[in-house]
């Protein structure tokens, strides 16, 4: 047996030896040799491609000039009247080999201003026609279904074919051009104007199934000792009825089971061909035929079948009725059409029949039903109605599904049974219509004696129920919500208030009003225990240089110690040398015992100066900044996981000037942490002391009772200080700190003070922060000036309760909401003037939380009492009700029912109760 002659889809070579002629063959070829129009428009996979390949051949030998525009390679999608042309014309150059001849970019703007379709003519008559001067030209033009799918109306192409075939008369010359096209299509889909077309003047070549005595090149692989050949064909033909594509693959699939075999040899015993057949053709194409559709052919009918579903549950009709073997004449509609080009079906004699037992096996009633329930939203009712023989009507449909049925049904063409099934469903629903309708009428006349009764007895109910909630508003006048309420109420909006502060929300409103308490406290005298040398800008200009170099720095100390200071501290960094006057410096450092340098011991590290280290003569300049970037703390001390103890500069300044008071640091007994300095308490900071929330408190920290800005310091300029300006006795037994308070040099930062309504932030220089903390500490040790202390955090709770209560208290006795809001008003006054009287004593007690409880408080027992006052005046309104209803059972159970109507859900609910209490009470 040969292997692997025949072709399953595509089209087939010139030279196939299993090509099959028929009739179509020689009626296409003696048309176009005599210059018809020719029309191949067939269902898919027919053998229309692989007759033009035929048919263009057989011209090609005999001399004549051919080529093949297939419209699927041009495009249809995203594609303009512009490029569609030009691809015409492109594939028409390519065709007939002038790429070298004619240079299409030029030529196509050479046309611009002319319109495509004349474009397309003067490309063949004035181009083709004088290229090929002698020769006849055939244009083939293949998948012509292709343009159904353009954005744009291609009428003046089928138009231009026309007109070249009406010029013969004319022009001689025109002879030598002939057209021939093939698709899936109908004349009608490709163009409706029959004064245009060019479908009324050709010839259509009509494409049938092979013939037992066409198919004999088929037989070839067929052709094995002991087989009947001519048998085995004759039963494929009796299944495909000739079908191309189907024949062509039933060959190869009995061609590929002999390579299964053992033997490689086909053995079929005499007079079971047809068995032998249809067991392949069931098990290698019907059964699973959706998975073993390979190339595909069945799934491409399919698609177009149901491709569209406005006409799909017509064409399934259609198609369910040719199968049950009723008699369905051909007629030009556009269901018959669809159903003719996708294959399924064939014109026998003016009647639709399947077109052959695959078909009819693959797309059986079974398909059908499946496919039509899957469209029809009803499908499950239909198939119940149906096999009831159409008689039970529980299953047609109503309502809200018969009217979705009906819009889906809209502009769809759909079978016989379905238009009889809706038919059906909307007769029903008309006549349980008038049945209604009369029951209805029935109703009514009944319903407007009750009616009338109902009026009279909703009248007396309106004037029952507005009497009885006058009785209740008057009766609930003078009650007032017990002293109990204040307290519990006091309780909530405290504990609410409590919890949101702890969350940090309220931190930044209560550092603030710590803030407005420092600018509002009254100014310090100047303080005379420390004196401040400043450098400015100015200072650096007049000097000339900055950092100042060793020899300024070592000349104004050496000028300092001149006046017998007590301490002096060295607010600038000096880890490096700067030139010149190293040693001189050195040699001051070594020499001034009283002399205090400062270095960085938290982030980025500064070192001190290496002699003063050595000398142990060193406090830290590090600031503590909040969350806003103030300082308001003082951080005196830190020491590192086993490192030494560091003191902060102001702190060691001050420690100094104690200890010639005889004054040092003691311990205080079962308090570790705390420190007796003289008449001072230090207690050390807690991460949630005062407005603080989960603070971060490392190290030794202390909140910063501030003297005042620089203005509350004596302070002279380095200029002064270098020229001998400075009286004396302004620096003699003194702190004198040297700093820089120069904008250039950026050792600024934000205070309490910083906070302006009006005008930029004012920005305190480190070294007078410097001198604030030594300042707290000398008038706290020496005066007794208290450091700015807390209260715990119970006391605060009970603070902030207590306003609370206030708040509660004052609704509670006022009952005008105006006066209520002028007192809580006063009250917050008060509170603020409290809290400012105690700060001035040194304590920071909360402010914004009491604020807002008592606020709050004040708003929330109004509505408490409104809703009290509601409940109560609803049960006195309820209660005559229920005695109303006694005497007048129905105008006072209506009066209920609407008392219900005008009440929330939740007062419904009361109501009901107290109504099934009352009905228990009575039996």
């Amino acid at each position: 047996m040969k292997c692997d002659i025949y072709q399953v889809g595509g089209s087939l070579k010139s030279d196939a030896p299993t090509y099959v002629e028929r009739q179509a063959d020689e009626q296409i070829y003696q048309a176009l040799k005599q210059g018809d129009f020719c029309y191949v428009l067939n269902c898919r996979q027919m053998g229309k491609s692989s007759l033009l390949v035929r048919t263009k051949h057989r011209l090609e030998q005999e001399g004549f000039k051919c080529t093949t525009v297939d419209m699927t390679n041009i495009g249809s999608e995203n594609i303009t009247p512009s490029q569609w042309y030009k691809g015409v014309i492109a594939d028409l150059s390519s065709g007939f080999k002038l790429l070298g001849k004619f240079n299409l970019k030029t030529w196509w703007q050479e046309q611009e201003g002319i319109p495509l379709p004349q474009r397309l003519s003067r490309f063949i008559s004035e181009i083709l026609l004088v290229q090929f001067s002698e020769e006849k030209i055939y244009i083939f033009i293949d998948e012509i279904d292709s343009i159904l799918s353009l954005g744009f109306p291609v009428d003046d192409f089928f138009a231009l074919i026309r007109f070249f075939y009406n010029q013969r008369a004319i022009d001689p010359e025109f002879n030598r051009i002939t057209f021939a096209i093939f698709g899936v299509a109908t004349p009608a889909d490709l163009i409706q104007d029959k004064n245009r077309t060019p479908f009324n003047i050709g010839q259509a070549i009509e494409l049938d199934g092979f013939s037992l005595e066409q198919v004999q090149p088929l037989t070839q692989g067929l052709e094995v000792e002991n087989v009947n050949s001519n048998a085995i064909i004759k039963e494929i033909l009796n299944w495909t009825e000739g079908q191309p594509f189907l024949t062509q693959k039933i060959c190869q699939l009995v061609l590929n089971y002999s390579k299964e075999t053992v033997s490689g040899m086909l053995r079929v015993p005499p007079g079971t061909e047809s068995f032998w057949v249809e067991s392949i053709v069931r098990t290698r194409l019907v059964d699973k035929w959706e998975f073993q559709d390979e190339p595909q052919h069945l799934r491409t009918i399919r698609d177009r079948i149901l491709a569209n579903e406005l006409i799909a549950g017509r064409l399934l009709g259609i198609y369910q009725q040719v199968l049950a073997g009723e008699e369905v004449g051909v007629n030009d509609s556009r269901e018959h059409i669809e159903l003719v080009l996708s294959g399924l079906v064939r014109n026998d004699r003016g009647k639709l029949k399947v077109k052959n037992r695959i078909y009819q096996a693959v797309f059986n009633l079974e398909w059908v039903a499946k496919q039509l329930e899957n469209l029809r939203p009803y499908a499950q009712n239909f198939q119940a109605w149906m096999t009831s023989a159409q008689q039970d009507e529980s299953h047609l449909l109503r309502g809200i599904a018969l009217q979705s049925a009906l819009n889906w049904a809209e502009n769809k063409k759909l079978s016989d049974l379905d238009y009889r099934f809706l038919a059906a469903s909307q007769t029903l629903a008309k006549r349980e219509v008038e049945i209604y309708l009369a029951a209805e009428k029935q109703a009514r006349r009944l319903e407007r004696e009750k009616a009338q009764f109902a009026l009279q007895s909703a009248q007396q109910a309106h004037q029952i129920l507005a009497k009885a909630r006058k009785n209740a508003k008057q009766n609930s006048q003078n009650i007032r919500l017990a002293k109990g309420w204040i307290a519990s109420i006091a309780g909530i909006v405290a504990s609410s208030v409590i919890i949101l502060r702890l969350t940090g929300l309220l931190q930044g409103m209560e550092w603030n009003v710590l803030d407005r308490f420092f600018q509002a406290r009254p100014i310090a005298r100047i303080e005379t225990r420390i004196a401040i040398v400043t450098i400015d800008d100015s200072d650096i200009s007049r000097i000339g240089q900055y950092p100042l170099s060793d020899r300024v720095l070592a000349t104004a100390i050496e000028t300092i110690k001149t006046y017998k200071p007590r301490a002096i501290g060295l607010d600038l960094y000096r880890d490096l040398p700067v030139q010149p006057g190293e040693r001189q410096l050195a040699e001051v450092f070594r020499n001034t015992p009283n002399l205090i340098g400062t270095q960085k011991v938290v982030g980025s590290k500064i070192p001190p100066p290496p002699v003063l280290a050595q000398l142990d003569r060193v406090g830290f300049a590090d600031q503590v900044l909040d969350g806003d970037g103030k300082v308001r703390r003082a951080l005196l001390s830190v020491q590192p996981p086993g490192g030494t103890l560091h003191l902060n500069l102001g702190l060691r300044l001050a420690l100094t000037y104690l200890e010639a008071e005889g004054i040092t640091p003691q311990d205080v007994p079962y308090h570790p942490h705390q420190r007796r300095l003289g008449k001072a308490l230090i207690v050390p900071f807690q991460s949630n002391d005062g407005g603080y929330v989960r603070a971060d408190a490392g190290g030794y920290q202390v909140l910063l009772n501030f003297h005042g800005t620089r203005e509350s310091f004596e302070t002279f300029s380095m200029s002064d200080l270098l020229a001998n300006q400075i009286p004396p006795e302004k620096l003699r037994d003194r702190i004198v700190l040297i700093g820089s308070i120069a904008d250039s040099v950026n050792d600024l930062f934000q205070t309490p003070y910083s906070s302006r309504i009006f005008g930029p932030a004012k920005q305190m220089a480190g070294v007078t922060i410097h001198a604030n903390i030594a300042s707290q500490i000398l008038s706290a040790a020496l005066d007794g000036r208290p450091m700015l202390q807390v209260w715990s955090e119970a006391s605060e709770w009970l603070w902030i309760l207590f306003w609370c209560g206030i708040g509660a208290a004052l609704a509670w006795l006022v009952k005008n909401s105006k006066l209520v809001v002028i007192l809580v008003l006063v009250v917050e006054g008060g509170l603020i003037a409290i809290a400012f009287f105690a700060f001035l004593q040194g304590w920071w007690i909360p402010v914004i939380p009491p604020l807002i409880g008592l606020a709050i408080s004040a708003i929330t027992l109004p509505i408490v009492t409104a809703k009290q006052l509601e409940r109560i005046q609803l049960g006195l309104t309820l209660k005559y009700l229920i005695t109303v209803s006694k005497q007048q059972p129905a105008a006072g159970q209506i009066a209920i029912e609407y008392l219900k109507l005008s009440e929330t859900p939740e007062n419904q609910v009361l109501i009901d109760r107290m109504w099934q209490e009352f009905y228990l009470e009575n039996g």
